[in-house]
């Protein structure tokens, strides 16, 4: 069984592209008369392969939904200082999974496939999705993709780490996370071969793996999943209407 981490910091900071500022964070927002981040509560409950939920961020927001969790943090107001400390908590554990507030769409079975697909020696799993598959959920999705020799992808929002070997590497994480949404940025990580594979479209993904694995000192494996609500989180007005669609419902 695995330990999750949900993200669900920000602040206020977190509601400049959405209409509904009065609340206290993006994982506060309304769906169907429910906090955002409860739906996702609601598929680690339900998870056959979860057993325990450290919750850090918005703490505010836990009063308003009866689903409950395990552990709390407080929101530090830095998503790397969240990261560290979550990983801080769960340092002795040998994998533990991450995922963020903001993926009302996710269910247990979704999050089950990426946990099964996870190598048990691995310490760092990152989901990601084919652009086809996103964009046939959400048509003309803007989001952010990396083109590769195996095709176009995004990064999903499930993560799974060895957080002792990460926490090793505090620097390189804490660089990664401020230009995650910076494709060429990562390329540079690879070095001079890495930005040339990447603006010629010959990138691969074993290339990738074995890089990263290299860099953090352990296995990096790349895990494909057919299921685009994993990369599909909410960050602006249009999305979060795209949700009130997708569940039949409007925000209360």
């Amino acid at each position: 069984m695995y330990k999750a981490i949900v993200m669900a910091g920000g602040g206020r900071e977190s509601l400049k592209t959405f209409n509904y500022q009065s609340s206290t964070s993006k994982s506060a927002l309304l769906v169907f008369g429910r906090p955002m981040v409860s739906y996702v509560l609601d598929a680690l409950r339900e998870s056959k392969l979860v057993d325990k939920i450290l919750y850090i961020g918005d703490l505010e927001v836990l009063s308003k939904i009866s689903i409950n969790v395990d552990y709390t943090i407080p929101d530090s107001g830095s998503l790397f200082l969240n990261v560290m400390k979550a990983l801080e908590f769960f340092r002795d554990e040998p994998q533990v999974l991450i995922l963020t507030s903001d993926i009302p769409l996710i269910k247990s079975y979704m999050i089950d496939d990426f946990l099964s697909k996870c190598d048990r020696s691995a310490i760092f799993c990152y989901s990601f999705v084919r652009k086809e598959n996103l964009e046939r959920l959400f048509p003309h999705a803007h989001r952010t993709y990396v083109r590769l020799k195996e095709g176009t992808f995004n990064g999903g929002n499930l993560i799974l780490v060895n957080p002792s070997k990460v926490l090793a590497k505090k620097k390189l994480l804490e660089r990664i996370i401020s230009n995650r949404k910076n494709p060429l940025f990562l390329a540079k990580i690879f070095g001079l071969t890495g930005i040339i594979r990447y603006m010629t479209g010959t990138l691969d993904i074993p290339i990738l793996e074995a890089r990263a694995s290299k860099i953090l000192g352990g296995k990096v494996q790349a895990v494909l999943t057919e299921y685009p609500e994993v990369s599909f989180d909410v960050d602006n007005q249009l999305q979060l209407e795209f949700v009130e669609e997708r569940l039949g419902k409007q925000v209360i």
